[in-house]
């Protein structure tokens, strides 16, 4: 057969077949192949297992501001670089201090927390020392990789410095709002074991709160890149038990302990005070007294300046409660604990409008 182009060999007898003929079949059985494909139910996208980096969330998002705070700065101050500058980490585990560093562009770097890029191990860190300078070693190597920056900077030591000296109930000018920073979620952890949340004199606290076997660490329950809660882990036990109910216990405590934040301090300081999460030093003067500070009142001349020691010191444990937004599951005895001292420090002043008769300590 010699003109390929209007004839074909057909199957049965090497018979020429005519291309409409042709042209036909196929049009047939490449319907019945795509008719068989649509029957088939839908393969979902499988997620890639393993670790999963993505650019623009948690520890690299470049876009947050604990990436570009300092843009506008020569570079990242030393004091700030441990946990905020690129390999920042690194240089504190390598040389037990930093320096100033350069500006990041995607955030953390991996080696950042990554020692060898062939195999993924992380740097190695023996104990975590608090801002309390208490030290502690929670056995997991990445736990221990977590808090060396997720643990605060302030202590129940630096407040007491603070206030040392000074009458409980008068505003001082030489006081200022002592800030524990953000996401001290080791702190809670440990509980008194690191001090870092202001514990009250002569009281007991709890200690190092231990989860359930295999979600008793910090990458057991979120994802170390992201920083997202694993719920689906979580939703196993938790849905509609006890913490939700601490949680939500915890928040209306929250609310009762800021409304006598502010009723104790036009009582003894002679000023309204309110929170605003937009800028340091957060606490600031409600000139208006509405009972909220309004954008205009964001101002660096606008600080709250009438702490007494005793206002302090609740402010202080307020603001570590409002930073870990997981302190409930985090260590929710410990959490309560400060809550109902910090109620029961205003209460003992009888100007906050706080009655503890008839509450129980966690």
């Amino acid at each position: 057969m010699t003109d390929r182009s209007n004839a074909l060999v057909s199957a049965n007898g090497g018979l020429p077949m005519n291309r409409n003929i042709v042209s036909l079949l196929l049009t047939t059985m490449l319907a019945a192949a795509c008719a068989s494909e649509l029957s088939r139910p839908e393969k979902k996208a499988e997620k890639p297992a393993g670790a999963r980096i993505e650019i623009g969330a948690g520890h690299f998002n470049r876009d947050a501001k604990p990436f570009h705070y300092w843009d506008k700065q020569k570079e990242i101050p030393a004091v700030c670089a441990r946990c905020h500058a690129a390999n920042g980490v690194a240089q504190y585990l390598r040389d037990g201090a930093n320096t100033p560093a350069p500006h990041v562009r995607n955030a953390f770097a991996c080696t950042n927390c990554h020692a060898d890029m062939l195999s993924y191990e992380r740097h190695r860190v023996a104990k975590v020392i608090f801002a309390s300078g208490l030290a502690v070693d929670s056995g997991d190597n990445n736990m221990n990789l977590c808090m060396t920056c997720h643990q605060g900077r302030e202590s129940t030591a630096s407040v007491d410095k603070a206030i040392s000296g000074m009458p409980a109930d008068v505003p001082n000018l030489k006081l200022a709002f002592v800030h524990v920073h953000y996401l001290p979620a080791g702190a809670t952890i440990y509980g008194t074991e690191a001090k870092v949340a202001y514990e009250f004199a002569g009281k007991s606290y709890a200690g190092r709160f231990n989860h359930v076997p295999g979600m008793n660490t910090c990458t057991a329950c979120h994802e170390p890149h992201g920083g997202e809660l694993r719920a689906e882990k979580c939703a196993q036990c938790h849905q509609g038990s006890r913490p939700e109910k601490s949680a939500r216990e915890l928040a209306n405590g929250m609310r009762e302990l800021y409304a006598a934040i502010q009723h104790y301090a036009r009582a003894m300081g002679g000023a309204a005070i309110g929170f605003s999460p937009e800028a340091f030093p957060y606490w600031y003067a409600d000139a208006n007294g509405n009972g909220r500070i309004d954008p205009e009142e964001v101002r660096p001349d606008n600080g709250y300046k009438a702490f007494t020691p005793r206002l302090l010191q609740s402010v202080y444990n307020y603001t570590f409660l409002l930073r870990d937004p997981g302190a409930a599951y985090h260590n929710g005895r410990y959490a309560g604990q400060l809550l109902y001292d910090s109620l029961e420090n205003l209460a003992a002043s009888g100007k906050a409008g706080v009655e503890m008769r008839g509450t129980a300590r966690p």
